[in-house]
């Protein structure tokens, strides 16, 4: 009975869906019969996707060929003229349109030139001008402002006209998405009280308006990723802020066999800890327009399995249940090897690790993407290699009995073919590490850094790509840290005591601020791991790479102030108040990025909002980075941040944040999320850091203490969006 009851569900909300579609087409409109009607109705769910659950295992399905890629720069210059952007300002990798309006787009309001004098001349703004480290000779230090005031009177335009606009340019320009079903959103703004308790304005202010266009095949699969998208963001007063246009047209091809859902698990299942449950999604997943290796570029669309692991870490010490997810993930969902590569890996180690990789199938060339102890022989896109394993080590630990140098070391190779199919294997290898101690540098040039706490099995790709980008020559900023796996620990993240010591045990109690070790000692620092809305996942010393985002592993959460470090079965209390922030003498962190899933979602599960969550960890950072939802990051998204905030490879340089929204949105990463302090220096006048650029490419705001400023004064913003650009899950 209750299988009867499922399908008759099912059924009424595919011909409800149906019903919604053919209304929109304008059957509705037209003065048809109940009979043709109903025959329409017919025919459409016959063609029409069913629900994930009843499609789970086809036998086969469609490879798509693609006839068009992006568009041509004749289409780009229509499109530029109806959108009311100058031609000259898109950007054409590959074929996609890219338009960022730096002055418009994330914008929140203007003062007036009266008013800006006023800010200029406050005591409390030239108080923290004053106090903050300038690491770029050309500009000035200088604030964002936010008109509280003027925001509570803020309207955007209409959904329905910026719809009916953005469709009517793409159409007239010849670019409008196939299988595209459009939708729209809003980028939203809230300011919290400095204990989160108070909302100063509208909480969820709209402050702008944004078309995106979500594509499925007909047989009602999505088809998903950095080439599948058409997004256009209206600005408050209807200018076009963003636009971003990376599609292909497609014909059915050649069909494949379709590995069933139960195989695809147990090919997912050892990446994850034991009794995950692991989510699938069958889709058609879109490498960027500009990814392959050679031209004439990505030629096939293959079927994939999208895909995330939901684990269960149990608090030793108040024995509370965290329920953690992982990324989104893809694997082919098929192993033709006309269209999938297979690759082997074999290895040896000791001192030096000499390792190879072997591939058949697909459609070369490759490129490979090593993952293991030492970062630096990761990017060298070859076949082979050769480095030298390596462990981040004190003094204390290297004279503990239970730890050893001589261990097995666990490598990956990433294979990414021209058609952007991505293939993965592993080794594993005994090898005697050598010990990387601490390097002491200045805190004048800028910096970057990155948390990888889940190399070599998750998420190397991202690692790679966002260490390659930020240190693209000439682009300004200089590597401080990279650590990957059992080398990224919690007490990065959290200043020891006292400060900018090496501590009996830093990868609990913190090392944030000394030499080049923690957080604090980069200007901007990607953490690239899992999350959950008060936590995330980090590995320590030893630790084996199986044992990452799992009860065995190494977990950081909140509240800040009396915060549970776990690292295997056992928990230490400890405190990060204040830890993020150049104000100390190894400090140097501005900008702190989170790619990991929910950490900036609204609310955690206890109801606590992101200024009561995160707040009391600023002690001068800047702005703070991440994702409301579950997130997909595995390479572009991360290497279009970095070039983003570098202007390099392309891109024009734009702020922190936007750099983030915008690279989110352009990759279908996630719901991004930004928050950071706010000083009230006149009634209903803010100043803050919204608009930060990165040193030596734009203007940035000043050093916010939230504990140097009256309780009353400080408060916290927070940018969201309900744009559904991660629409799988």
């Amino acid at each position: 009975m209750k299988s009867i009851i499922h399908v008759l569900s099912c059924g009424i909300k595919v011909a409800a869906g149906m019903l919604k579609y053919l209304f929109a087409l304008g059957y509705a409109r037209q003065k048809r019969g109940s009979a043709r009607l109903a025959a329409d109705l017919i025919l459409a769910l016959s063609a029409a996707s069913l629900p994930a659950a009843a499609q789970e295992a086809p036998a086969s399905l469609p490879v798509y060929e693609v006839i068009k890629t992006g568009a041509t720069a004749s289409e780009a210059s229509a499109l530029a003229t109806r959108l009311g952007i100058h031609s000259k300002s898109l950007v054409l990798p590959g074929g996609a349109i890219a338009f960022v309006d730096p002055a418009r787009y994330l914008s929140f309001s203007k003062l007036s030139e009266e008013e800006r004098e006023k800010v200029r001349t406050s005591r409390l703004a030239g108080r923290a001008i004053e106090a903050t480290r300038n690491k770029d000779g050309k500009r000035k230090i200088t604030p964002a402002i936010l008109n509280a005031r003027a925001l509570s009177e803020f309207k955007v335009v209409p959904e329905e006209s910026v719809r009916a606009k953005a469709a009517t340019a793409l159409s007239e320009a010849g670019l409008m998405p196939e299988w595209g079903e459009i939708s729209v959103g809003h980028h939203e703004l809230s300011l919290y009280s400095k204990d989160g308790e108070k909302s100063i304005i509208q909480n969820n202010l709209p402050i702008d308006t944004e078309v995106a266009y979500k594509f499925t095949d007909p047989n009602g699969y999505p088809i998903y990723g950095p080439g599948a998208q058409a997004q256009i963001t209206y600005d408050a007063s209807g200018n076009v802020s963003r636009v971003l246009y990376a599609a292909r047209k497609l014909k059915a091809g050649d069909r494949v066999q379709v590995i069933p859902p139960e195989e695809a698990e147990k090919q997912i299942a050892p990446l994850f800890a034991p009794k995950s449950t692991i989510k699938l999604r069958l889709v058609y997943f879109a490498p960027p327009l500009s990814n392959a290796t050679d031209k004439p570029g990505v030629t096939t669309l293959i079927p994939w399995y999208a895909y995330y692991a939901t684990m269960h870490i149990t608090n030793p010490k108040t024995g509370a249940v965290s329920e953690v997810k992982s990324k989104i993930g893809f694997i082919p969902a098929t192993h033709d090897p006309r269209f999938v590569p297979s690759v082997s890996v074999e290895a040896s180690g000791r001192s030096q690790v000499h390792a190879s990789a072997t591939v058949r199938g697909g459609r070369p060339p490759y490129r490979y993407i090593w993952g293991g102890s030492n970062f630096a022989g990761s990017q060298n896109g070859e076949s082979s290699i050769t480095y030298t394993p390596q462990i981040r080590a004190a003094e204390s630990l290297l004279r503990d009995p239970h730890f050893s140098l001589h261990r097995e070391e666990r490598l990956s190779v990433t294979v990414l073919d021209a058609n952007g199919i991505l293939v993965y294997a592993t080794a594993s290898v005994p090898v005697e590490l050598t010990p990387v101690f601490p390097k002491s540098h200045g805190v004048s040039r800028p910096t970057y850094g990155s948390e990888n706490p889940g190399d070599p099995l998750h998420w190397v790709p991202g690692e790679v790509a966002w260490n390659k980008e930020m240190g693209t020559p000439g682009g300004g900023a200089t590597l401080s840290f990279d650590w990957p796996g059992d080398s990224a620990w919690p007490g990065d993240f959290i200043r020891p005591a006292p400060a900018a010591t090496l501590v009996g045990t830093p990868w609990v109690f913190g090392d944030a601020d000394f030499a080049n070790w923690g957080v604090d000692t980069a200007d901007i620092v990607l953490d690239n791991a899992d999350g959950w809305s008060d936590g995330k996942a980090a590995m320590f010393p030893g630790a084996a790479a199986t044992n990452y985002n799992s009860s065995n592993g190494a977990t950081l959460s909140t509240p800040v102030s009396n915060t549970n470090v776990q690292i295997a079965n056992q928990g230490y209390t400890v405190s990060y108040n204040g830890s993020w922030g150049p104000v100390g003498p190894n400090d140097t962190l501005e900008w702190l990025l989170l790619d990991d899933c929910d950490m900036l979602d609204p609310l955690d599960g206890s109801g606590l909002n992101v200024a009561q969550r995160w707040g009391p960890a600023f002690g001068g950072l800047h702005v703070l980075t991440g994702f409301a939802s579950l997130d997909y990051g595995n390479g572009p998204f991360e290497g279009g941040v970095a070039d983003n905030i570098l202007g390099v490879n392309g891109a024009t340089a734009q702020t922190i944040v936007q750099s983030w929204f915008n690279s989110a949105a352009a990759n279908g990463a996630g719901t991004a999320a930004a928050m950071g302090p706010a000083l009230e220096i006149l009634p209903g006048i803010y100043i803050c850091d919204s608009d930060d650029y990165f040193w030596g490419k734009g203007p940035v705001g000043p050093t916010l203490v939230p504990g140097s400023f009256p309780t009353g004064s400080i408060a916290y913003w927070y940018l969201t969006s309900t744009t559904p650009v991660q629409y799988l899950f």
